[in-house]
């Protein structure tokens, strides 16, 4: 497991993940870094957050927008990796997550 499910999984296309103890520990700078390199996620707070409300100490990642694109399992363990490797060392990888965020959205554009 690359993250804590706050809910210790999921039931849904939604799913909170707790950043306490990462680089990157809390939503705000990881909604900002992953908006940098393609990925939307929104800062959430997390049960008994230590973080102020605009801060947090969890991102909310949700799925519909790349179900309906057409990405499978393969693709979201891809993007799930690039979500730690933001979390985890943006400096050095960011170029990488980069490119291969815009490689898995060439292969599943939006319009055709």
């Amino acid at each position: 497991t690359l993250f804590r499910s706050v809910s210790g999984g999921t039931d849904n296309h939604l799913m909170l993940v707790d950043l306490t103890g990462m680089k990157v520990d809390t939503g705000k700078e990881a909604e900002h870094l992953l908006d940098e390199v393609g990925i939307t996620v929104n800062k959430n707070a997390i049960p008994f957050d230590i973080q102020k409300p605009f801060v947090t100490s969890g991102i909310r990642i949700g799925t519909p927008a790349v179900t309906t694109r057409g990405l499978g399992v393969e693709e979201m363990e891809k993007i799930a990796e690039y979500i730690y490797l933001c979390a985890t060392d943006f400096e050095n990888k960011a170029d990488e997550i980069r490119a291969g965020v815009n490689e898995i959205c060439a292969k599943f554009p939006l319009y055709e």
